[in-house]
């Protein structure tokens, strides 16, 4: 029985030894597709089959690997750090052609600074399905006037402390008096992201990409530069990152008030992307 133990030890060691070396050698890549988009809008799932239709390496969240805690993205959104100290300090985890991180959405104009030759896609979703998801993420109700101390400290004693201070309104910095005020904010971001940056960004919608996967990747794929060689028809089925609840309409989820914020905050935007406010 020891052995299948020590064999596997000699294995964990040696992907530990191949891990370090790879950091220590690894170079940021001069011009990767950065992916971009809010969290849970879809971007994980994209980024992945991007990678393997045009069978190249992708990072998924390199922010998360390197700052769990979220001291460097705070030290980024409050202009404390240049980006491109990050780039010293972690190129490993930029060092692939195809890289996807959701908090590049809020810092686009280092990004570019640093990135000037990339090509950037965004991804769009709802707002209302990206909140609702944000929420079913992390269990938590979307109809509450406020957080209860009870999912306060929930969040609080979360690993990642990102969706702690996402949910208080401090990454980055918006207004809002509700959780649900200050998620809608930060897709209003996103959307003001792409429209002030339209020429420098690609977009895609993730309800277009839902409605024909394969073709809609393979012609991103093409309008990308990327050749699109790899076979993606059963990888489109695959789940990348934990389902949301569809089954609940959005008002039943959010309640008549809370539904009623959202569409206040991002109604006009909504609209740009062809969101209407008409319930499902």
């Amino acid at each position: 029985m020891a052995i299948p133990n020590i064999r596997q030890k000699v294995i964990n060691r040696w992907q530990k030894l191949q891990l370090n070396y790879r950091q220590k050698t690894a170079k940021v890549h001069p011009q990767p597709l950065l992916i971009l988009g809010h969290q849970k809008s879809g971007t994980t799932v994209i980024a992945a089959l991007l990678g393997k239709v045009a069978q190249q390496a992708v990072t998924i969240d390199p922010f998360h690997q390197i700052d769990l805690n979220a001291a460097l993205r705070q030290k980024l959104y409050n202009h404390d750090i240049p980006f491109q100290k990050i780039l010293k300090q972690h190129p490993y985890y930029f060092s692939t052609p195809i890289i996807k991180d959701p908090n590049f959405t809020f810092l686009y104009e280092p990004l570019k600074f640093s990135f000037p030759q990339s090509q950037y896609l965004l991804v769009m979703r709802d707002p209302r399905d990206t909140i609702r998801s944000i929420l079913n993420r992390l269990q938590i109700p979307g109809n509450l006037p406020q957080l209860s101390p009870a999912y306060q400290n929930k969040l609080a004693n979360m690993s990642a402390r990102g969706w702690d201070l996402m949910l208080q309104g401090q990454l980055p910095q918006v207004s809002g008096e509700t959780y649900i005020q200050r998620l809608a904010q930060r897709w209003l971001i996103c959307a003001e992201t792409y429209q002030n940056h339209q020429q420098g960004l690609q977009l895609i919608r993730y309800e277009d990409f839902n409605q024909n996967k394969v073709k809609t990747i393979q012609n991103l794929a093409q309008t990308l530069g990327l050749q699109a060689t790899g076979d993606i028809t059963q990888a489109v089925n695959q789940q990348y990152q934990p389902k949301g609840d569809r089954a609940v309409n959005w008002l039943e989820f959010f309640g008549r008030d809370n539904l009623a914020q959202i569409e206040d905050i991002c109604g006009e935007k909504m609209l740009d992307f062809q969101y209407s406010r008409q319930e499902k």
